[in-house]
């Protein structure tokens, strides 16, 4: 899709980036390869959204075989200058997914659902795509009273399906994907965050 373009990856338009090349993926996903190091999760990995292929990078040491998709040619295009040799591949999530069901070990969706025609429907299609005992990661904003206040700070007009969080709630438990862990949070300046403010949730799902 046109509107991800290096435009809205470096600021120049309606993103809530101001410079994404600049991101420390080691601080933006320590949360996340804390989890999976303590799970010790192997196997097969996809990275939903992958954008630049920031933690593509850092999940190679962790997994056999690691993919990576995005609805943007420019992000793939720089996913690939780092990580050579990944299958990393310009998807739409709204379009069917190229991938066998029950094919991954674990699979990643930060911060892109919001931005799909289906949150629902999109969620069911990548857990299709996840084994039996394997992690699904969601991060996503959340509709609740953070947004209803300071909603206006979110400058990005492609967060159309932004979940409520008992919908959300809802579609986990539809799709078998039991919750592990869960962070609540507000997203500060330089990758921060506030804790326990629900602008934004992390699941860490296991599905049944």
């Amino acid at each position: 899709m046109g509107y991800f373009d290096e435009d809205y990856f470096h600021g120049r338009k309606g993103s809530n980036y101001s410079d994404y090349g600049n991101i420390d993926p080691i601080k933006k996903f320590r949360n996340i390869i804390s989890f999976i190091r303590k799970r010790k999760i192997s196997g097969r990995f996809l990275d939903a959204g992958c954008a630049f292929g920031l933690l593509v990078s850092e999940m190679k040491s962790h997994f056999g075989e690691v993919h990576g998709f995005d609805v943007s040619d420019y992000a793939i295009g720089k996913a690939k200058t780092r990580n050579s040799g990944v299958d990393l591949r310009v998807i739409n999530l709204d379009d069917p997914l190229p991938y066998l069901d029950e094919s991954f070990d674990c699979i990643t969706a930060l911060d892109i659902l919001e931005h799909t025609e289906s949150f629902d429907e999109n969620l069911g299609k990548l857990t299709d795509k996840l084994k039996s005992g394997g992690y699904m990661i969601v991060s996503t904003p959340l509709d609740a009273w953070p947004r209803k206040l300071f909603g206006f700070l979110d400058k990005d007009e492609t967060h159309i399906s932004v979940p409520k969080e008992e919908d959300l709630r809802d579609m986990a438990d539809k799709n078998k994907l039991r919750i592990v862990k869960e962070e609540k949070f507000a997203a500060l300046p330089m990758h921060g965050r506030l804790p326990f403010v629900p602008a934004s949730i992390e699941l860490y799902m296991q599905k049944d």
